[in-house]
């Protein structure tokens, strides 16, 4: 993303912008800093000004705890209007189904859906409808949901006018009454059906390639239910009926039949400290606040983890005993320590890779240097694999041979190997677990590992990541010793590339046509 403005800089008197988080349809969001010290959120409105100062300018003064608070609408010196509004450091709805292509837990999915009914319960008692509910929108900030953007909220008593509407919303949301110019309450209800079904599989009841064939899915096609939970099937259903009124009539009802669902115990109180607005009748037992929510996320990561990692050594085993049938006869040692040195190597990317906490910088040091100390640990498995006797500090051996220099071997002859068209000779001025430290380290601290087990790459298996794990790979072979530690070293690393995006869930992205019709205007 190209932001405008960069860290710094004043555009607007008494703010100090510190980094862009986000571009849209109608602007830029910036996080900032008042003089005084206070985070807010910055919203740089570039285009359709009327539009979005409607949707805020209704929602100014509304004040309750699930939804993103805004502050004022100001003006810079160039004559550019700018929304100062709550910043919320938490993540979108967005990145957590991201992480989990396959969709939620259904009690989290329950609980998201509380705090987004909380939200949406306040505008339609307000008279707003949102009109532009998608998981972008939807944020979790310390286990309270937040949902804002109000750039498209709309008094329901203008709804029929819909000649003065340039956006209606994305289309993956868009209730099918829209292409009549009805804009009442049950358009969010419908988007909030598409939201609980999204949560709940990992993808949008209706995709296609163009914002026409996804809106005429809408109008005319039934959703596949299957993959719904049968539990959440009925109410997933009557929120996506295509006639409004066999929809439910208020969010609180649908919340109410999401909360039955799982079980909802834990009683809030009927009116928060500073919220005047009480909590609508049927919502008493559907928590704003979730404590338990990172929780759930953990243990959603280590369900999903659990699985790749089964699968990575399925991989391994089957990449090993591939390479050695096609391309040699390696006996079994040597086959074995392929085997478990890739295992070990896999996993050690795939792990920290899943429960990396969001929010940090993408190609940090910090990131590099934890694969870096993982990779030492490989390094120190795969002399174990190969029958060294490791420097433990409780024993005293009177020679490790790890920690002398590999004595070189002459019946070896290293041009006879494929790992010996590069390097003739043997390293014999390094201890052996200098060498492998050395070779491990500098390869999971060199590459991007993380890049190949994310559910948003361009491809299930991409040529990049393996193309870069073989160039450095054979590059860094001059730091093992021999021939038969450098077949095995780089065949794992090569082999570690691929069983990471074999066994790592891959979301397939939207394509380019789509991509570029993400909203949909009315005549």
């Amino acid at each position: 993303m190209k932001f405008t403005y960069k860290s710094g800089q004043q555009p607007l008197p008494g703010y100090s912008l510190k980094r862009g988080i986000g571009l849209g349809g109608f602007g830029e969001v910036y996080f900032a800093v008042t003089d005084g010290g206070k985070e807010v959120a910055l919203k740089w409105i570039r285009s359709h000004l009327d539009i979005e100062l409607r949707g805020v300018q209704q929602c100014l003064n509304l004040k309750h705890p699930n939804l993103v608070h805004l502050y004022d609408v100001r003006t810079d010196n160039q004559g550019y209007t700018w929304l100062v509004m709550e910043y919320v450091a938490g993540e979108p709805l967005s990145t957590i189904l991201a992480r989990h292509p396959n969709g939620v837990a259904p009690e989290l999915a329950a609980q998201w859906f509380a705090g987004l009914a909380q939200a949406i319960h306040c505008l339609h008692e307000h008279g707003i409808v949102h009109r532009d509910l998608k998981p972008g929108n939807i944020f979790l900030e310390n286990g309270l949901i937040k949902v804002g953007d109000y750039g498209l909220c709309k008094h329901i008593a203008d709804s029929n006018n819909a000649g003065m509407t340039k956006d209606v919303g994305t289309v993956h949301y868009m209730a099918p009454e829209i292409s009549t110019g009805n804009y009442n309450r049950q358009i969010d209800i419908y988007a909030a059906g598409v939201l609980l079904y999204e949560m709940l599989t990992g993808h949008v009841p209706f995709e296609g390639e163009s914002a026409g064939e996804i809106l005429m899915k809408h109008l005319t096609a039934p959703p596949d239910l299957t993959k719904v939970p049968k539990d959440f099937v009925p109410i997933v259903a009557k929120a996506l009926t295509k006639n409004p009124a066999h929809r439910y009539q208020t969010i609180t009802e649908m919340a109410r039949a999401v909360a039955a669902v799982v079980s909802v115990k834990q009683a809030v109180p009927t009116m928060l400290a500073g919220n005047r607005d009480p909590i609508p009748p049927g919502l008493e037992q559907v928590p704003m606040v979730i404590p338990v929510t990172p929780t759930m996320i953990l243990q959603q990561r280590w369900s999903e983890l659990s699985g790749i990692l089964l699968w990575s050594v399925v991989a391994s085993a089957i990449l090993a005993v591939g390479w050695s049938l096609i391309f040699s006869a390696w006996p079994f040692p040597h086959l074995a320590s392929i085997f478990f040195l890739t295992v070990a190597a896999s996993w050690a990317v795939v792990i920290p890779s899943k429960l990396w906490v969001p929010g940090s910088e993408d190609d940090s040091w910090t990131r590099r240097l934890i694969l870096m100390s993982l990779g030492f640990a490989v390094a120190i498995l795969g002399l174990w694999i190969e029958g060294y006797e490791l420097p433990l500090p409780w024993a005293t051996p009177a020679r490790v041979e790890v920690l002398q220099p590999w004595p070189g071997d002459p019946d070896v002859r290293p041009a006879d190997s494929w790992v010996g068209k590069l390097y003739r000779s043997e390293n014999t001025s390094m201890p052996v677990l200098a060498c492998y430290l050395s070779y491990f380290g500098l390869m999971f601290l060199i590459l991007r590992w993380w890049k190949a087990t994310e559910v948003n790459r361009p491809g299930r298996v991409m040529t990049k990541p393996i193309v870069a794990a073989a160039f450095w790979g054979y590059l860094l072979l001059f730091l093992l010793p021999s021939v038969h530690h450098r077949e095995i070293a780089f065949l794992s690393v090569v082999m570690t590339s691929v069983v990471c995006q074999v066994t790592c869930p891959w979301k397939e992205k939207t394509s380019a046509r789509g991509k570029k019709k993400l909203r949909l205007a009315t005549a």
